[in-house]
């Protein structure tokens, strides 16, 4: 299927979709002739601008419409490709019997990242940042550079770091009441919990601007198989075999877990830069875009 450029309003962008490109109103007079991305089976993609490509990685519940501020501040001077993951708006939602996995979610993107024909910046939001960590581990010759905003990964995190163990408990415990929500068939009340959580408490979905609400909300019938499986057991040492630019994200105000495990990564990657995106908690590329786009620029544009 096409993508209606209207149902995702990017300045002057090019949509494209699984089974090829559209044409929004513009594009052809702004960008130069470039192929435009194809997305692989599967995925859906809204690609804006010309030069070295970015590519920018969703978390759980979110789809490529998060990223049009962002892709907005990048695409002067890249070719910007925000991605909707399997199973995330627009396309279909999870099917019985059909994988989610963060190793499924990452031979995706591998498979993007091959069809470029190039490196690529990639840029990666929670789980996002996870599907990209794994895919960077696996193919770091498709990988110019990565961002990882808040990467999920608890196992690099040391067992006694201060806090680490209640953090674990809260968040297991989250996990129980989401997929008991998703049993009892109150998927969106699952994804309010969720965010709640993640922005360190109750009203954190509320206070989210109300188009991103709509996003999540859009994305509810994903969060069941998000939890479904665990995360694949990240190490450190793992991490300290990547030879490539890394940088990692944090939001000023984020919940502990993610913090602990930013600074874990950080200290892992053998050369990787830090840096805390000001005013927001962990949905720091929806709360704060202009301050995370600020950041991303700057080390896209040092490799």
């Amino acid at each position: 299927m096409f993508i209606d450029a209207m149902t995702f309003p990017l300045r002057l962008a090019c949509v494209v979709a699984a089974v090829g490109p559209v044409a929004a109103p513009g594009c052809a007079a702004r960008t130069p002739p470039e192929a435009p991305p194809r997305a692989p089976a599967g995925l859906a993609l809204a690609a804006r601008g010309r030069g070295p490509d970015v590519v920018l990685v969703h978390g759980a519940l979110g789809d490529y419409r998060q990223w049009e501020p962002i892709g907005a501040a990048l695409d002067g001077s890249h070719r910007v490709i925000a991605v909707s993951r399997r199973f995330h708006w627009p396309n279909p939602p999870p099917a019985g019997g059909v994988p989610y996995t963060f190793e499924a979610q990452s031979a995706d993107l591998e498979a993007l990242l091959l069809s470029l024909g190039r490196p690529a910046h990639v840029v990666g939001h929670s789980y996002g940042a996870g599907v990209a960590l794994l895919t960077a581990l696996r193919h770091p010759e498709r990988v110019r550079s990565l961002t990882l905003v808040e990467p999920p990964f608890g196992s690099l995190v040391p067992p006694s770091a201060p806090g680490f163990a209640g953090e674990l408990a809260s968040r297991d415990s989250i996990v129980a009441a989401i997929r008991a929500s998703v049993w009892a068939g109150e998927s969106e009340r699952a994804a309010e919990a969720l965010i709640d959580w993640v922005q360190g408490g109750a009203g954190g979905f509320r206070r989210l601007p109300p188009a991103v609400q709509e996003g999540l909300r859009a994305n509810a019938a994903t969060v069941g198989p998000t939890y479904a499986a665990p995360a694949p057991r990240v190490t450190c040492d793992e991490l300290r075999a990547l030879r490539l630019p890394v940088l990692v994200l944090r939001g000023e105000r984020t919940r502990p877990w993610y913090r602990l495990i930013a600074e874990a990564a950080a200290g892992c990657i053998p050369g990787a830069e830090a840096a805390v995106v000001p005013a927001a908690g962990h949905m720091a590329v929806v709360e704060n875009p202009g301050g995370t786009a600020g950041l991303v620029a700057g080390f896209i544009a040092r490799h």
